[in-house]
């Protein structure tokens, strides 16, 4: 598919007291069919980690899907203060996007993709019409080798203090930090659904453990694949990798939106 047989818009997408910076790529003849890409942090935007979901969004496109992706408040070109991040105001964010793509759009059949942090927050933002979810190198069990380190005892001493952290060149609140102590993870939604579900991950990943989709495989009752890559880090940055993650997301899709 050639440039000009896509459409891309960007966006801005109220919320609260803010914007979201969104884009929107459908092809051109449009599409009843969409997924909301959500990205994982801190740091992240959202054309993804090395452009996971800019590249994404354009082979969806030529299978017919259209895409919705947006920076998270404080993040990328959205107003507000990372350093205000919340799982709860994430999920805000999620649900704003969702309201954006139904008066906008008019999508049928809708999927719902994270990575990282941003499968935390699909995970925590679900509402029943999901079609299908993708969710690549979760971050479910949050306390879990995954979040641990923020939550030492100089850490929260310093959050408590100052009013936040800094990781990964972020700012991070003393709000987040305690709800992940109250939250732990958000595997709730899984148990039992039916809802399609593809896992991806890298059996290298050392920032969110492949065995966290392992644990969320086995609490599915509806359709699930999940796809192991051996020797990939988080985030499977090589192409041979993203070649992985760009053929499943697509074949998935095509199979269950």
């Amino acid at each position: 598919m050639s440039v000009d047989d896509l459409k891309e818009e960007r966006l801005r997408i109220p919320v609260d007291d803010d914007e979201l910076d969104a884009v929107a790529v459908s092809p051109s003849q449009g599409t009843h069919r969409w997924a909301i890409l959500v990205h994982g942090g801190p740091g992240g935007v959202k054309d993804g980690p090395a452009d996971l979901y800019r590249d994404l969004a354009g082979v969806l496109a030529a299978q017919g899907i259209g895409s919705l992706r947006f920076d998270v408040r404080g993040a990328g070109q959205s107003t507000g203060a990372y350093r205000d991040m919340t799982l709860a105001r994430q999920v805000r964010d999620l649900r704003a996007a969702r309201e954006l793509l139904a008066e906008r759009y008019a999508p049928r059949r809708t999927a719902l993709i994270g990575e990282s942090l941003g499968a935390t927050i699909v995970l925590a933002g679900l509402d029943g019409e999901e079609d299908t979810l993708v969710l690549l190198w979760p971050a479910i069990w949050l306390l879990e080798d995954v979040f641990d380190s923020y939550l030492t005892e100089e850490s929260l001493a310093e959050a408590s203090e100052r009013g936040f952290i800094v990781r990964d060149g972020e700012e991070i609140g003393l709000p987040f930090l305690n709800e992940l102590l109250a939250t732990r993870d958000v595997a709730g939604p899984l148990r039992g659904s039916r809802t399609p579900l593809l896992l991806v991950h890298g059996d290298a990943d050392t920032e969110v453990p492949v065995e966290q989709s392992a644990r969320a495989e086995a609490l599915v009752a509806g359709p699930v694949r999940r796809v192991v890559v051996p020797g990939g880090e988080h985030c499977l940055e090589r192409p041979s990798e993203r070649a992985v993650v760009n053929r499943e997301t697509s074949a998935w899709l095509a199979a269950h939106l």
